[in-house]
């Protein structure tokens, strides 16, 4: 009689967690978790209305079936987009969590002004002078075959980035152009129209360390109008007179 009582409550146990079960299967279905708000944080230069075309029509779908991978790689299509993040808020959210590609330089190409970020990916074409104040960089060609998203993959333009990569951030407002020339010698121009002559080296930390202490020197200042270039190809600051 015992082991009869014991088999129905075993039975009666398993019936109740399988009920529980399917009803909070079907609660999860319901529409109190349809997705009713999208909030996308980290924009600054990309308008909210074209990462929302971006993603789609999201709002009435399940969240729980919700494909957050795939709504991350539609929201990385955007040419300034570098990372994309989306969390699950429960019961109705989803948060767009983007990093932007930030310009680092300008490419003057006959066409116009290419916006590239440290990568070399080509984040925006310009017919007319952008607002960006980024240093600007001469003698590195853009194809037509190469549009934005795109990483533009050449030599000297990945020597320039490598230079403003290890410049010292104090610095580059200074610099108003970057020359490089087909045997890959690379020239500064400051603000000031100050030529500044690095060489062929790719170890640039050490000498834009150099320039950046010797502009900000009194001493420097005092004579700078009597100079015409500075050249730290030898490693150590001489001033052309």
């Amino acid at each position: 009689m015992s082991q009869t009582k014991s088999n129905a409550s075993f039975l009666y146990i398993a019936a109740l967690i399988c009920l529980l079960a399917v009803g909070l299967f079907m609660f999860t279905k319901s529409d109190f978790f349809m997705v009713q708000e999208v909030r996308i944080q980290g924009l600054d230069n990309v308008a909210e209305e074209e990462i929302v075309k971006l993603l789609g029509t999201v709002r009435g779908q399940n969240i729980f079936l919700t494909d957050t991978k795939s709504l991350a790689e539609r929201v990385k299509l955007h040419p300034l987009v570098d990372v994309t993040i989306v969390k699950k808020e429960l019961p109705v959210t989803l948060v767009i969590d983007i990093q932007e590609r930030v310009p680092v330089a300008l490419i003057l190409n006959e066409d116009g002004v290419v916006e590239v970020d440290n990568q070399g990916t080509i984040l925006r074409f310009h017919e007319t002078w952008p607002k960006t104040s980024s240093p600007v960089v001469t003698g590195v060609v853009v194809p037509d075959t190469i549009g934005p998203g795109q990483k533009l993959v050449n030599a000297q333009l990945e020597k320039v980035l490598l230079l403003l990569g290890q410049a010292p951030q104090s610095i580059i407002p200074l610099i108003g152009e970057v020359s490089i020339n087909k045997e890959e010698q690379v020239f500064l121009f400051l603000t000031t129209g100050m030529e500044v002559r690095l060489g062929y080296s790719e170890e640039y930390a050490g000498k834009l360390n150099l320039l950046n202490e010797l502009i900000h020197n009194e001493e420097y200042m005092s004579i700078e109008k009597s100079i015409k270039y500075i050249d730290l190809t030898a490693g150590k600051p001489v001033l052309g007179r």
